[in-house]
């Protein structure tokens, strides 16, 4: 099992649009779909590989205009998570 290196802070509604609209299966899938109830920010870890998959699958959803009226909140996500990816750091300025 892959060592997961990064810890990435998200709120409900981050969960929401990865959910919607990033393809995730496995343990990631999982790990969101078990967020408790009434909790709105939660960290989630996840390994190399399947941080740079789902900024790859949400970046390519913006670029071929598959997320509507949700594009600002992607982009916004997409910068978060690479930014999570480059520095290690993935708190969020809420």
């Amino acid at each position: 099992m892959a060592k997961l290196t990064h810890r990435i802070e998200l709120t409900i509604y981050d969960r929401d649009l990865i959910l919607k609209y990033g393809y995730v299966s496995g343990r990631l899938e999982a790990s969101l779909r078990r967020w408790p109830k009434g909790q709105m920010v939660r960290r989630v870890g996840m390994d190399r590989v399947e941080l740079r998959w789902l900024i790859s699958d949400l970046t390519h959803r913006c670029n071929k205009d598959k997320t509507g009226r949700d594009l600002d909140a992607v982009v916004e996500l997409c910068e978060h998570l690479e930014c999570a990816q480059r520095t290690g750091d993935g708190d969020s300025d809420f």
